[in-house]
């Protein structure tokens, strides 16, 4: 018997979806009767669960005015608010919903067999989306229901489970999906990430511990048979254990929306169909990437617009960047932007929203092959791995320049001269800090992955990036970024005690006169996530000068 539960264990529970962490959907477009779990169809649980954590996490609002301003690739440059970081929320109940959708589908198939293909496949990919759904959750908030969660009606009350003991359960549940794959049997129909191929979840979950365990390193946790950190990536890149990790860029594995009204995803609704012009790269990142190696990074053609002074579209303008300044107040951005011509500061590239039709079917990223290689980098370094970590450095930025070159309009790919003259100086860098380096690296790597850029910055306290918002935080920060996020006001009226319990733990003075926290992330520099162990960097935060 395994040391640590599987979610095939912690998260067996009832059939109706989520009711007591603020979910408000349910499974009436599916089911007429929300207790007869027999009337749904697991495939269709699956694809929408999918469709829907695809939505929560590739978003206008839950990527462009939450994860990325965090991280501070783009800012806001009309109404900055979020970008000042407030409010500072994430979805909550929603994403439960959809956690609950994957673990009906999961006990459908098991009563009803004959609706899936192959029953452990099935279940393996329903596994590996909670397992990924899970770790966002609590890297975002840190402890969260987890033990109790997903059981709705039979526990409205979950209590909280600590992410010490979170990160070990996933490494565990997805090591049982993995012995339950068989590659040579059909996947699910109602796969619309890896369209049924159980080599390619394979590839997924391999990929998914060597993440858990790079982030989760310092976490003080029982691991039990698991081994730790280092023997998660050992047997991650072991193709004799469970399979091997993404190998190639064809192995990158993201959702793509789809072109009709109802699939495409809402950055484009935002930004194309609603014609606002909300969001630019934010001028410390630009420049970041323009001067950080002394070299301009190869990628910036493909995350960012040109600037113009003829109009759209910007990315036939003069090849020149201009990012717009970081979160500024709202009279001086506003007075910022009037005074400049359309295209007078760099816009994500029209990709990003757009996709490769043009019409909404973006990607929105799970996993690429280039954040593996930097894995194996930071593994190598750290002695767990065999492997020359400078040149898989080099390796993985031309795997996501060849990505994003092939992906976007721009001319550049792994083998071109300035990609390899910048790839030299990144090379350069890294003996004399190797940490600071690889962190960045995977920084750059991970723009527009939602919460991946900022928990990278977290987790690797790289200096000289992120900075305060140039026009001041207006959620009472002390920290220059926020380094979690504070637990909805739902779950202090759902959920009062347990809420009580887990915010009571982050801080002494975590509670407002109405019960909910009051930025507790920023009253108390201790209150953040559990691996995140030395908080940020105190001395060498991002300066214009």
């Amino acid at each position: 018997m395994r040391h640590h539960a599987t979610l095939t264990l912690l998260l067996a529970g009832g059939l109706s979806l989520l009711l007591a962490l603020g979910g408000c959907d349910n499974l009436t477009s599916y089911n007429e009767n929300p207790n007869e779990s027999t009337s749904a169809n697991p495939n269709n649980l699956l694809a929408n669960a999918q469709r829907n954590l695809a939505g929560e996490v590739y978003a206008g609002t839950n990527m462009m005015r939450r994860s990325n301003v965090w991280a501070q690739y783009t800012t806001q440059n009309f109404y900055p608010s979020e970008s000042r970081y407030s409010p500072v929320d994430y979805p909550f109940g929603d994403f439960y919903t959809r956690l609950t959708d994957l673990e009906t589908a999961k006990q459908i198939a098991k009563e009803r067999p004959g609706t899936v293909q192959n029953q452990g496949n099935f279940q393996a990919v329903a596994t590996i989306m909670q397992a990924w759904g899970f770790q966002i959750l609590t890297d975002a908030y840190g402890d969260i229901p987890f033990g109790e969660a997903l059981q709705q009606r039979e526990n409205q009350s979950p209590a909280y489970t600590a992410q010490s003991e979170i990160y070990p359960a996933l490494v565990d549940s997805l090591n049982t999906a993995l012995e339950q794959i068989s590659t040579g049997a059909a996947g699910p129909s109602g796969d619309l990430i890896n369209g049924g191929s159980m080599a390619m979840w394979q590839k997924f979950a391999n990929g998914l511990k060597m993440r858990i365990a790079l982030r989760g390193y310092e976490l003080e946790a029982d691991w039990g048979e698991l081994g730790g950190p280092g023997t998660i990536i050992s047997n991650a890149v072991d193709p004799n254990v469970n399979g091997e990790p993404l190998t190639r860029n064809a192995d990158n594995v993201y959702f793509q929306f789809g072109t009709s009204a109802v699939h495409r995803n809402d950055y484009y609704e935002n930004r194309e169909v609603d014609f606002r012009d909300d969001f630019d790269g934010s001028a410390r990142f630009i420049d970041f990437m323009e001067t950080k190696y002394g070299a301009a990074d190869p990628r910036l053609d493909a995350y960012f617009e040109q600037t113009s002074s003829s109009g759209r579209p910007c990315e036939d303008g003069s090849g020149e960047y201009e990012g717009f300044p970081f979160a500024l107040e709202q009279g001086d951005a506003q007075g910022l932007y009037g005074a400049n011509p359309t295209c007078g500061f760099s816009r994500p590239e029209a990709w990003f929203p757009n996709g490769p039709s043009g019409n909404g079917d973006a990607f929105a990223p799970l996993m690429y092959y280039d954040e593996v290689l930097l894995t194996r980098a930071w593994a190598a370094n750290e002695g767990l791995i065999s492997g020359d970590a400078n040149s898989l450095i080099g390796e993985a930025i031309e795997a996501s320049v060849d990505f994003y070159g092939n992906q976007t309009d721009a001319d550049i790919s792994g083998s071109s001269s300035s990609t390899q003259s910048y790839i030299s100086q990144v090379q350069s860098d890294f003996g004399s800090d190797p940490e600071q380096v690889i962190g960045e690296q995977r920084y750059i790597s991970f723009y527009m992955h939602n919460i991946q850029g900022w928990s990278t910055w977290r987790r690797f306290d790289f200096e000289g990036v992120l900075g305060a918002p140039e026009g001041g935080v207006a959620g009472g920060f002390d920290s220059y970024a926020p380094l979690r996020v504070p637990y909805p006001a739902s779950e202090a009226n759902l959920n009062g005690e347990n809420y009580t319990d887990a915010a009571n733990k982050c801080s002494g003075d975590f509670q407002g006169s109405s019960g909910s926290e009051s930025g507790a992330q920023n009253e108390d520099e201790d209150c953040r996530v559990a691996w995140d162990v030395d908080g940020p960097p105190s001395g060498n935060a991002y300066s214009a000068d």
